[in-house]
């Protein structure tokens, strides 16, 4: 019987329980993968007191491991289909002693097969987003929290997610037009910039790595609002295509600071803003989490209407599952 992932960490807590307790929460993936488990990373780098968290690229987990991996670690380790480096980092971590948790597309997986725990995500065309790998990712960093430190903002966490298919499919349908006339402006451009912070990061790289560069084959620059006034805003013109990923939660004031400018020497840009999409649905105290929870699929349904326009399947690829690499 598949076990919930309240379970899991509760099988988790009563191991380490007797060893001294949670030291540290290593997050890994690649490519999209990675982008998703972002939203547990940055819960927990916020909110967890006890025990810290950081994020490996799948390959580097392998080759550079870090030392304080140990049997009082957790290692949440994520792949759809199971990219071959993603499960050598389950081995690798299995080797070391740590706890391992394979986030996967379902129970066949070679992720699967290795992980000492699995979560199963929904995905595919039909995903729905309350069960995707983003909010999977956060699931488990909620229930991390919850059961190792009591975190008092749990209920409200756990109540978001009735709100996330109802915002994201309303969000679809509210941005359909504005999608479609950005599309048809900007389908000819060769590079974009994208830009967010805190929770949205992952976002902006998903962006641009897995749905500019991967499928529509356009350069794509992802920039932290933080960071772009240390260099970066020396590009900026009236004639960049810009997109401004806004979050609602304490990094706000970041991305207003940047809105600010944009709106001074920019001019061909788009903000995509969760607060406007949540529209006070999810509370306040827990809303910073679930940004890139809803933002990742409405991004892409932006770059997806590109994607129509310039006849350019999402789905198509140059190298990846082609070639040898």
């Amino acid at each position: 019987m598949t076990k919930t992932v309240k379970e899991i960490v509760a099988e988790i807590k009563e191991t380490l329980d007797k060893k001294g307790g949670l030291k540290h929460v290593y997050f890994v993936a690649c490519g999209g993968s990675k982008a998703a488990i972002f939203p547990g990373l940055y819960l927990l780098q916020s909110e967890a007191k006890t025990f810290s968290a950081t994020t490996y690229t799948s390959n580097e987990f392998v080759h550079a491991t870090p030392k304080e991996l140990d049997d009082r670690c957790v290692a949440v380790i994520c792949s759809l289909k199971a990219t071959a480096e993603t499960v050598e980092a389950v081995k690798k971590a299995n080797s070391i002693g740590a706890i391992t948790i394979a986030m996967t597309g379902n129970m066949d997986t070679g992720m699967a097969k290795v992980g000492q725990y699995v979560v199963t995500y929904s995905n595919g065309d039909d995903q729905v987003y309350s069960d995707s790998n983003q909010a999977n990712s956060l699931r488990i960093g909620f229930e991390l929290l919850h059961q190792f430190e009591g975190w008092d903002k749990y209920d409200k966490a756990m109540e978001a997610y009735k709100y996330i298919d109802e915002i994201v499919a309303e969000g679809k349908e509210n941005c359909l037009a504005a999608a479609k006339e950005w599309a048809d402006k900007e389908k000819d451009e060769p590079v974009f910039y994208v830009l967010a912070s805190g929770p949205n990061y992952g976002v902006a790289y998903s962006m641009c790595c897995c749905h500019f560069m991967e499928m529509q084959w356009k350069h794509a620059v992802c920039l932290h609002t933080g960071e772009y006034f240390h260099g970066p805003f020396e590009t900026t013109d009236k004639k960049l295509p810009m997109i401004l990923i806004m979050s609602e939660g304490r990094t706000r004031a970041l991305d207003e600071r940047c809105l600010k400018f944009l709106n001074t020497y920019a001019e061909n840009f788009i903000v995509i803003d969760f607060k406007e999409l949540n529209k006070g649905r999810i509370d306040a105290d827990v809303a910073e989490f679930f940004n890139p929870v809803v933002l990742i699929p409405i991004e892409r349904y932006y770059v997806a209407q590109m994607a129509e326009v310039r006849g350019h399947s999402m789905d198509h690829r140059r190298y990846m599952w082609k070639v040898e690499y």
